[in-house]
């Protein structure tokens, strides 16, 4: 994405005119000057017409409206959220804007609606506000400007001005951490209309734009592989204890079909070069991992070229030892995950998943589950494709008991999985007919040094994240954004322990 100071086009010239934005200081009276900012909205309430709606997770009494998503400048966008208390309770809105992979004490993360922002699944990236040296092209200083805690009936609009979508997008998903994506909204050309009280600038060259790769990630139910797809490389880890035995570098009789649908993906790939990494986890000593790996990556990357039936494809074999853990070694499942040969290769294509027959009533659910001694039910709501490859799965969860309780299997207990705060990642899609199991997808921290990741799906602990304790005769709506399996037969979904949900279609 370009940072760089935006100059008016004709577009935005003509938002110029008609009094859209305000000019700076000096302007050529030529009109070739560069936009400030658009001036800020008439004093009074915002009672726009909600283009798309939702309801925070933090309290779903809380409406959040779509009120603006405007195209500017011709490669930015400004996103503005409306968000109505409907309860009889304060609601502490800044929690619901700001961007759940800032440190909150950080200059960035203090106090901004830096968690605003859009989901660009043709380029497969979260798009936040700009931002920089502690300025936010975003509502800022919301406990001293626009209110942070909203009191019973009371409304506040907060604005986020982001890179605008790959492609010249016409349509895009609306994202913030505390409510599901509003997919596949249509982006405006009209002039954007600023929020009362606030004016909305335009992105300078100190603010730099911030966006994150997708990795969607999959796993076979036989648990032989798993893939994490990056929206630019697909990487195929093959479980070193299924190719191999103990201390061996011969392929065992099974390998050979995992390595054969390993070969096929590379087919499909526009791929040049594949790398092949043997990897171990942190028992035993280098003089002993590093050889060990480098011979098994030896051994699949021989066996890869003769079942690739492209031409011009090359290998690149090497072995990293204990050097490039992808888990944590301190429990038995993270080191089994570190033993094991990565293929790395340009991703395939994902083919876009036809829609499928809407499920038949009640096979959505609900199902049953004793949470805390109360009787729980979950259902899937929908699961809609977002484009290449991407798609949202929603469910609800009730309460019908008559005592406070929290689904806490929606979060996964295992360290291997290493987010950086607490989500309902135990929601999977899965394809019996192919055999894998998808999984919420990810996006980096913004932490230096840090290699943790943030969940694209309901945050549900932490000091400001939210809760997931859900209240007797009450409701929670979840969301994840996962892969979308590619072929057409209905889909299976699993929500924690409760039993798994047959039938699901998706569309």
């Amino acid at each position: 994405m370009r940072t760089s100071p935006v100059v008016l086009t004709l577009g935005a010239f003509s938002m110029l005119a008609a009094g859209c934005i305000a000019p700076s200081e000096g302007d050529d009276p030529q009109g070739s000057s560069k936009a400030t900012q658009i001036p800020a909205g008439r004093p009074g309430k915002d009672d726009r017409r909600a283009i798309a709606s939702t309801t925070s997770f933090l309290d779903p009494k809380v409406r959040v409206d779509l009120v603006g998503l405007n195209r500017f400048g011709g490669e930015h966008v400004v996103v503005q959220l409306r968000l109505t208390n409907g309860g009889s309770e304060s609601f502490t809105a800044d929690r619901a804007v700001q961007d759940i992979a800032v440190p909150r004490d950080s200059p960035e993360g203090r106090n901004q609606a830096s968690g605003i922002g859009l989901i660009d699944a043709p380029a497969r990236r979260v798009l936040l506000p700009y931002r920089g040296g502690g300025k936010c092209a975003c509502t800022s200083n919301l406990f001293a400007g626009e209110s942070a805690v909203l009191t019973a009936g009371e409304t506040a609009t907060y604005y986020a001005v982001v890179p605008a979508p790959s492609g010249n997008a016409r349509t895009t998903t609306v994202f913030t951490t505390d409510t599901a994506p509003m997919a596949n909204v249509p982006i405006s050309d009209e002039p954007p209309v600023a929020p009362p009280g606030q004016a909305i600038p335009v992105p300078t060259p100190d603010l730099k734009a911030v966006s994150h790769a997708i990795t969607s990630s999959t796993e076979a139910l036989d648990d032989t592989d798993e893939t994490h797809d990056d929206g630019r490389n697909l990487r195929v880890n093959l479980r070193s204890d299924v190719l191999f035995a103990l201390n061996k570098a011969e392929l065992t009789p099974k390998a050979q079909s995992i390595l054969k649908a390993t070969a096929r993906r590379i087919d499909a790939s526009p791929a040049t070069t594949v790398k092949v990494e043997g990897h171990a986890d942190n028992s035993g000593n280098d003089a002993i991992n590093d050889p060990l790996s480098q011979r098994r990556a030896d051994t699949v990357a021989k066996a890869l070229q003769g079942m690739v039936t492209r031409s011009g494809v090359g290998f690149q074999p090497k072995g990293y030892g204990s050097k490039r853990p992808e888990y944590n070694n301190e429990s038995a499942e993270g080191r089994r995950r570190n033993r094991r040969v990565t293929v790395i290769f340009a991703r395939p294509k994902p083919p876009e998943r036809a829609p499928a027959p809407a499920a038949p009533a009640g096979r959505s659910g609900p199902v049953s589950q004793n949470v805390g001694g109360q009787p729980f039910t979950a259902q899937v709501t929908g699961l809609k494709p977002l484009g290449n490859g991407l798609g949202l799965l929603t469910y609800r969860v009730t309460n019908n008991g008559t005592t406070a309780a929290a689904a806490g299997d929606l979060k996964y207990g295992e360290g291997w999985l290493n987010l950086v705060q607490f989500f309902a990642n135990n929601a999977h899609v899965i394809d019996t007919t192919a055999g894998r199991r998808y999984q919420a997808a990810t996006y980096p921290i913004d932490v230096p040094g840090d290699n943790s990741v943030a969940c694209l799906c309901s945050p549900t602990a932490g000091t400001w994240a939210g809760e997931d304790s859900i209240q007797p005769r009450a409701s929670l709506d979840y969301w994840a954004v996962v892969q979308l399996p590619t072929g057409t037969a209905p889909l299976s979904v699993q929500l924690g322990k409760f039993p798994r949900i047959q039938g699901v279609g998706a569309g």
